[in-house]
């Protein structure tokens, strides 16, 4: 029988005993969720093209300044509705809600192309279109983070969350590179189009998927019930030391490197060094998600996680040199620690997590990595002004060495393990 507190439950991640876990040992990654990474890598690359392209619309119809203000508050609609977002998958089912989020961002594309073609790239429906999508991606965010333990067995959670945000980044890079010049070769309306079509794709592949427990709940959501809901989930992550820890730890992660890794590019490499620390820094994240494909970090997950905080605590530190060839190597690494930790905890929520409470604890994890980046583009500025350059990196790998402090202090997630339990 497992002891109160312990770190990892009597069942699997996806509620299936550990025997029936054992029997899955060795096997390679379902096809089905396969085909469900694949089609989140190309929603991922459609979804960068499209940035790019309403980015360069919005500059041309209401100018750079106007442009910008309704990019940055596009967003909050994100922030604000993720929590909503984690229970009404909780309560209808996660794999429900990635497909009807899917369904809903297609026809918002693809609605919105045929809109353009006939009307304009008008303002208000481009902010509309906006709006609609940062909404959609609130739910889609929890219930894929509450999805996948449903899809894998205990021991292919990491390697399977390695694999799913590979390809989402991926998918972003490549869509970044080629945005500008498929974005002029097709103009708003084709790259819409092709958003579009690629959210039916990923809602076919959603749909396709199989969880390895029963039908997943289908309740109707209720409006009165949610907010008493989103503060169950509240609850839940406050009552569980381990768990209430790896959110705050997560969070310092994102706030001390979000500046850094952001405005940092051009503060410490100038127009020149910034392509090559930005190329150190994804080649170190690239050789991340290889590691944890290969070897996924299991008995020592959280060794692994400490031994990270504890490396990007020294490399933030040693951006205070403002020295090139040091930067490129600390952003080099800082790529390569920060997607291992951040892969353990995301892991560790998901397996800490009761399959009913799994959307709204994996929505309040979302939350605390959204809101760190904007909070840590507005710190490293306001820092830089008042401190300088040198001071400022000191300031960021403080913040580090805090969360890596509550994260020793906690032996429970310092020590714990991506495994099956053994019974005792």
């Amino acid at each position: 029988m497992a002891k109160p507190g312990a770190v990892t439950e009597p069942r699997g991640a996806a509620g299936v005993a550990p025997g029936a876990e054992a029997s899955r040992a060795g096997k390679a990654l379902p096809a089905p969720f396969l085909g469900l990474v694949a089609a989140m890598g190309l929603s991922s690359f459609g979804d960068a093209v499209w940035l790019i392209a309403l980015s360069v619309t919005l500059v041309g119809t209401a100018g750079p300044a106007l442009a910008g203000l309704v990019l940055a508050l596009g967003s909050l609609p994100k922030v604000l509705t993720l929590l909503v977002g984690g229970a009404v998958a909780d309560r209808t089912g996660p794999r429900r809600v990635l497909i009807t989020t899917d369904l809903v961002r297609a026809g918002a594309m693809l609605g919105g192309a045929a809109a353009v073609l006939l009307v304009g790239p008008s303002l208000p429906l481009l902010a509309g279109l906006i709006v609609v999508m940062a909404v959609a991606s609130a739910f889609f965010i929890p219930a894929s983070d509450a999805l996948r333990p449903n899809l894998l067995p205990a021991e292919h959670l990491v390697r399977g969350n390695a694999v799913y945000l590979a390809a989402v980044r991926g998918g972003q890079a490549a869509g970044g590179a080629l945005g500008s010049w498929l974005a002029g070769l097709g103009g708003l309306v084709t790259v819409a189009a092709v958003n579009g079509v690629s959210f039916l794709v990923s809602a076919i592949a959603a749909g396709n998927t199989k969880t390895l427990t029963s039908k997943e709940p289908r309740q109707r959501v209720k409006l009165r019930q949610l907010g008493k809901e989103i503060a169950e989930g509240a609850r839940y992550v406050a009552r569980r030391p381990a768990l209430r820890t790896a959110m705050i730890v997560t969070g310092l992660l994102e706030l001390s490197g979000a500046g850094p890794i952001n405005l940092g590019l051009v503060l410490l490499g100038g127009t020149q060094g910034a392509g090559w620390l930005l190329t150190a820094m994804t080649l170190g994240a690239s050789l991340a998600f290889v590691v944890s494909v290969k070897w996924p970090p299991r008995e020592k997950a959280g060794r692994l996680a400490t031994a990270g905080l504890a490396a990007q605590v020294g490399c933030l530190a040693l951006l205070a040199t403002g020295n090139l060839a040091v930067g490129i190597a600390a952003f080099f690494t800082l790529g390569l620690v920060a997607g291992l930790t951040a892969l353990v905890l995301v892991s560790l929520a998901q397996r800490w997590s009761a399959k009913e409470m799994r959307g709204r604890v994996m929505s309040i994890l979302a939350l605390f990595t959204l809101a760190a980046t904007p909070i840590g583009n507005l710190l490293i500025g306001v820092l830089v002004e008042a401190l300088g350059v040198p001071l400022t990196m000191f300031a960021h790998a403080a913040v580090a060495l805090v969360a890596l402090a509550l994260l020793v202090a906690t032996p429970a997630l310092g020590r714990a393990a991506l495994t099956e339990e053994k019974k005792s």
